[in-house]
């Protein structure tokens, strides 16, 4: 009786993913078509935390795009350990270079 629960938290611990956040510009201008994947740790409720950046948009140095993504077995982590420590999963996509220089009208 027992095996049933132990079964579906299994398969349900082994599904994809469970909360996605997006972050988008309104007209984005995006260089590239890839998502940039980067995992991300946070310990202490933020306190300590490995700042990451977007190598792969240094010729741009601009993201035109960010996506978080939370699993079920992050979630639980972040329950268990009552969020002191909060693993994520982060992808974003760079934006084109700029195309010249302009004016900023006032």
């Amino acid at each position: 009786m027992m095996l049933r629960p132990f079964t579906a938290l299994m398969i349900a611990c082994a599904l994809p993913g469970c909360a996605y956040h997006s972050l988008t510009v309104p007209v984005p201008n995006r260089g590239d078509q890839n998502l940039h994947p980067v995992d991300s740790n946070a310990i202490a409720w933020g306190a300590i935390e490995d700042p990451k950046k977007a190598e792969a948009c240094v010729r741009t140095n601009s993201i035109s795009d960010v996506q978080v993504r939370t699993s079920l077995l992050q979630s639980l982590a972040t329950v268990l350990t009552l969020g002191f420590w909060q693993p994520s999963h982060i992808r974003y996509r760079c934006g084109k270079l700029p195309t010249g220089e302009g004016e900023i009208p006032q």
